[in-house]
Order: structure tokens, then C-alpha cells, then sequence
């Protein structure tokens, strides 16, 4: 009889410990600044849709697609030339920086 109140008692611990973690990780995974909202996700309305031109010659290509926080990088492969990466918000669709593979410039030298 005292086996069994024992084994009742380290269970009901056991149980109480595990309910207590799973809360302590609840709170963490909800409380990191870095885990992406489901808000950032959720598509923007279609009223709010914007369009745009990129200054690319005809024959290009746009490759991969990465989503860098609340930007999006894409490359985009010339016909003729070195290829392109382009920072770009999607919320107001401005590129916000663009990136060419290429020789570095002499003037970019001090």
C-alpha cells in the first residue's frame, strides 16, 4: 500500500512539472520578438495592391524568391549580363536596394 500512494504521489509531481513546462514554453514561443506574426503573413487586401516595373531589359527572368523579414529578395537573370538581387517592400512595392554581380568600379576605390 505505501508502493502505491508513493507511485500516486510522483505521478501527480510528474504531471504537475509537465503542465508547468508546457506553460513556460508557451509564454516563451509567444513572447519572441523574432517569430513571425501571423499578422505579417496574412495577404494585403486587393484594394490595396500595387504595380510594378522593373527597369529590366525584355528576355529577363526573375528567379528565386526569399522573404528577409518584412522584405522580399528576388534575383533576376539578364539575357545579357551579370544578374540582379532587388530588396523590395511589398506593402508599397519601392525597391529598396538592387545589387549586380559584376567588377568593382574604379571610382568606388578612395
Amino acid at each position: 500500500m505505501q508502493i502505491l500512494k508513493a507511485l500516486i504521489v510522483i505521478m501527480g509531481v510528474l504531471i504537475v512539472a509537465g503542465f508547468t513546462f508546457l506553460g513556460v514554453e508557451l509564454y516563451k514561443r509567444m513572447s519572441d520578438p523574432n517569430r513571425a506574426s501571423l499578422t505579417a503573413i496574412a495577404p494585403a487586401p486587393a484594394e490595396a495592391a500595387v504595380d510594378v516595373t522593373l527597369d529590366v531589359p525584355a528576355g529577363s527572368r526573375i528567379g528565386e524568391l526569399v522573404v528577409v523579414g518584412n522584405r522580399v529578395l528576388f534575383k533576376v537573370s539578364l539575357p545579357q549580363g551579370p544578374d540582379r538581387l532587388y530588396l523590395m517592400d511589398p506593402r508599397s512595392g519601392a525597391v529598396t536596394a538592387t545589387i549586380t554581380a559584376g567588377p568593382v568600379s574604379s571610382r568606388a576605390a578612395p
